[in-house]
């Protein structure tokens, strides 16, 4: 294991954990009393662990020596539970580099992703799912919620087939929820969204929509999400069709910096008007921050009374709101978690969208989203009110009572699901492993000829490339991996590049190198040579000498 932090025992049977820190609000069946709790409410106790499961927890000091079950000091070190991720988008994850958002807006992605749904088919989906579950799992994610998109007809049938193929193989590993993700204004369509509730129903999954939830959210103008008119009969409309089939509702609420957006009032009052109080989670209610004192008050007063649950995404909401061209961001994009906290409405965050036109970032590490949000919002102490706030990198994951050694899968993966489309028939990823390439491949898409040479040897195919290539070799401990990289840069060449190396796939693009290696502890420097078409080829040149010379 990592040995780094703490060394698990391997045992069958029984084993205890000396002297670890539990928040005392993840404690239950102990009596306070018999604890020694510090000043941020993290308990000192000792946890024995029996045929996979928690048997008991102690104070400190109370396990006997000569119990016959193998010990482990963690000195002090936090236990957590395991995390369930309340607000995700797996089926559009890993999808960043083939459909870019042009100026990382809301308005941004949406486009972004309306055109990214070009490319989704049932395996494209089943791989980026697994590939993002992977990721949760080895971060020590046990449950997950996920928003599926399902605007139109093709989607929804797409989606929830295979969210459930998908579910069932990651059974008992990480349980998953779906939920149905369309604008308010999806509603209209009383035969569609009487489809959407059934099918809905049929897979175990939550009823939900967007509103006031655009750039615009809260405006009139805006018909898609906020739906001004008629938005008190879109509500009714939903409730009556959860309510018909059973089905608890996850709203997405006010995903901008609006005074005017008021989405979980609204959905506020229609759960008390239809005695629907405790099954209702709206997530980001942004625009919060932009309300005043007053109307803070009231928001949040209606929200406790009909027990609705509020999800702060800030990883992402950080990253979209406030955009402006050529102006840094003047507020955070969050909501404020400490008055929300403070009027009793129950408060979760959770990882949102991961490496896809909302965010090029994030890999539902729910201890990164911890981490990043004391930051971001001041969750300091006492460390009990937020659970965990210390940045802390290191973990051991234990699952059934052991501790895994599973890490998230690398990037490389999927890398040919981001390839241009005339380059796509010669490279095949698992969604768990990158299979070790070929010593030359060659490939030509459109008249244009890509050569992707490993380990130094190659014969040339066709035409003589207009590129000249310069070799880069690194050699984190002891491996030592090469890569040159051909294009032809004539008229129109690509805007991206993805080159092969004996770890996977590395891209490359105008703006520099991005890549992970497959087996690497540490991130590890990339260099080689971009060849990036006519328009960037000196720049590409100029990066692959820098680097070039810089690696050796």
């Amino acid at each position: 294991m990592r040995d780094r932090l703490v060394t698990f025992p391997r045992h069958d049977g029984a084993f205890a954990l000396r002297s670890a820190h539990v928040p005392a609000c993840c404690l239950e069946g102990v009596d306070p009393a018999s604890l020694a709790i510090n000043v941020d409410g993290l308990a000192l106790v000792n946890i024995v662990v029996r045929d996979g499961r928690i048997d008991s927890i102690e104070p400190a000091g109370a396990l006997s020596t000569g119990s016959g079950y193998p010990e482990l000091d963690v000195k002090g070190k936090m236990v957590l539970p395991t995390f369930a991720d309340l607000h995700t988008h797996v089926d559009k994850g890993q999808t960043c580099e083939r459909s870019r958002n042009p100026d990382g807006s809301l308005t941004g992605a949406d486009r972004s992703t309306a055109a990214d749904a070009a490319f989704w088919d049932a395996d494209d989906l089943r791989r980026r799912m697994h590939f993002g579950l992977a990721c949760a799992w080895a971060h020590g994610t046990s449950a997950l919620r996920t928003h599926l998109i399902n605007m139109t007809p093709a989607q929804t049938a797409l989606t929830w087939p295979v969210f459930a193929e998908v579910r069932a193989a990651w059974r008992g590993r990480v349980a998953l929820q779906g939920v149905s993700l369309v604008a308010l204004s999806f509603y209209r369509d009383e035969a569609a969204a009487t489809r959407l509730a059934d099918l809905v129903a049929a897979h175990g999954g939550l009823l939900g929509a967007a509103v006031c939830c655009a750039e615009r959210g809260g405006d009139p103008a805006d018909d898609w999400t906020t739906c001004e008119a008629d938005r008190g009969a879109l509500l009714d409309r939903i409730f009556r069709l959860a309510k018909e089939r059973d089905l608890d509702l996850d709203f997405h609420t006010d995903e901008n910096g609006n005074e005017r957006a008021k989405a979980l009032r609204y959905v506020a009052e229609k759960t008390i008007e239809h005695g629907y109080e405790g099954r209702v989670v709206c997530g980001h209610c942004c625009s919060l921050s932009a309300q005043s004192p007053e109307d803070l008050k009231i928001t949040l007063g209606l929200a406790r009374r009909a027990g609705i649950t509020v999800v702060s995404l800030p990883l992402v909401n950080q990253w979209t709101q406030d955009r402006r061209p050529g102006r840094t961001p003047q507020w955070r994009g969050i909501p404020p978690l400490h008055e929300v906290r403070a009027a009793g409405v129950p408060l979760a965050l959770a990882s949102d969208n991961t490496r896809d036109q909302f965010c090029a970032y994030g890999d539902l590490d729910m201890l990164e989203v911890l981490t990043q949000s004391c930051r971001m919002a001041h969750l300091d102490r006492p460390y009990e009110d937020w659970l965990m706030s210390r940045p802390q990198g290191d973990r051991v994951v234990v699952r059934a009572g052991r501790p895994i050694d599973a890490r998230p899968p690398a990037y490389e993966a999927l890398d040919d699901l981001n390839l241009p489309s005339g380059l796509r028939s010669f490279v095949g990823a698992s969604a768990y492993a990158t299979a070790e390439p070929e010593p030359e491949t060659a490939a030509s898409a459109d008249g244009r000829v890509a050569r992707l040479l490993f380990k130094g040897l190659a014969r040339r195919r066709g035409p003589r490339p207009a590129a000249r290539s310069t070799d880069a070799e690194v050699s984190p401990k002891r491996r030592r991996v090469q890569l040159a990289a051909y294009c032809d840069a004539g008229p129109g060449a690509w805007d991206e590049v993805v080159a092969a190396t004996p770890s996977g796939l590395l891209r490359a693009g105008p703006w520099g190198l991005l890549g992970r290696l497959a087996g690497q502890e540490t991130a590890v420097p990339l260099a080689g040579v971009l060849a990036l078409g006519a328009s960037t080829l000196a720049i590409g040149a100029a990066l692959g000498f820098a680097l070039g010379k810089w690696a050796k």
